[in-house]
């Protein structure tokens, strides 16, 4: 069951930053505001950047949720 409506979902939990806050910023730029993409991510660095670099550009990061061993981050576009 989805916790809220998305039109995107990115899994980071491959990739290292800086690709995992580039990535999500091209999915956000490809969508219309208010609009929820969900991105998975793991623990550390990605969890500590990626929700302050997106807050950083005015968008809304409206729940982190754990996930087993990964964090699903559900970001508005504003």
């Amino acid at each position: 069951m989805e916790l809220y409506e998305t039109v995107k979902k990115l899994d980071l939990r491959a990739d290292i930053c800086p690709f995992t806050f580039s990535k999500t910023k091209q999915a956000l730029a490809s969508i219309e505001s208010g609009d929820i993409i969900q991105v998975r991510l793991n623990a550390g660095e990605h969890m500590e950047n990626v929700p302050t670099s997106v807050l950083s550009e005015g968008h809304q990061v409206i729940d982190i949720v754990k996930d087993g061993s990964s964090y699903l981050l559900y970001i508005m576009k504003q």
